[in-house]
């Protein structure tokens, strides 16, 4: 987006902390890195997921390896973000990283092997595309589907610019994917809601029913293709345009 300069946004997250309500830290910083860095670590990778809930598309990881000597600013977790902004800053980040890749886990896999293991697979393409090899990988969450190079962040999104730009890249690619597949499945409005259970999307499955891309894996989905069109998931009329 050649001639756009976004300014910073400072919005946080709100969590619960023992049973508090805390926030997220504005701006992610580089002191993981840093400190990893300092310990002997060459390059240090982050890596997040994106459509882990969604009902229908892939699920994708995203791996990023920014430069130790070029900071990119503005950063952020990729849910504070705009989609323009998104879109901005996930060109930055390709063209100044030593590497990114992206990887991902569809539909009919993730049927078959499960969520978990579909995630894990994903990650591992996400890991081969990078050119480089990074001593440590930064990964968003608690739970491991890295290996053994991984090192867990809480709300890494927020803490890391490492795991926020891989935020932002994987992000800004499944949405594009996703708004592309839009053209070929127009009843389930996929370019607004990228595969996640929003209102006209469980329109389009009470109309019509799944498409190939939809995920046999979660329950209402079962329970169309077991009970036929139209579904259980919104009122019949819900599908008519201006109809009552």
């Amino acid at each position: 987006m050649p001639g756009v300069a976004y300014k910073a946004t400072y919005r946080t997250r709100t969590y619960l902390k023992k049973g508090q309500v805390a926030r997220t830290q504005p701006v992610p910083g580089l002191h993981l890195e840093r400190g990893l860095l300092a310990k002997g670590a060459t390059l240090v990778g982050g890596i997040d997921e994106v459509g882990v809930g969604a009902w229908a598309g892939p699920v994708a990881v995203g791996a990023v390896v920014l430069d130790p000597e070029d900071r990119i600013y503005k950063l952020r977790d990729s849910k504070l973000l705009d989609p323009a902004r998104r879109e901005w800053l996930a060109a930055r980040v390709r063209g100044r990283c030593v590497g990114h890749g992206v990887g991902l886990a569809w539909p009919n896999e993730i049927d078959e092997v499960g969520l978990s293991e579909a995630i894990r697979r994903a990650a591992a393409r996400a890991v081969a595309a990078l050119p480089v090899s990074p001593d440590v990988f930064l990964v968003d969450g608690k739970w491991n589907f890295v290996g053994e190079r991984a090192r867990m962040v809480v709300r890494g999104d927020c803490e890391s610019v490492s795991i926020a730009a891989a935020s932002i890249v994987v992000k800004v690619a499944r949405d594009a994917l996703m708004s592309s597949l839009a053209g070929l499945y127009p009843h389930y409005a996929f370019e607004a809601n990228k595969g996640y259970p929003a209102p006209r999307h469980l329109w389009g499955l009470s109309a019509y029913g799944p498409s190939p891309i939809h995920r046999r894996l979660y329950a209402p989905i079962r329970k169309l293709l077991d009970e036929g069109v139209p579904g259980r998931l919104l009122p019949e009329r819900s599908v008519c345009n201006g109809s009552g």
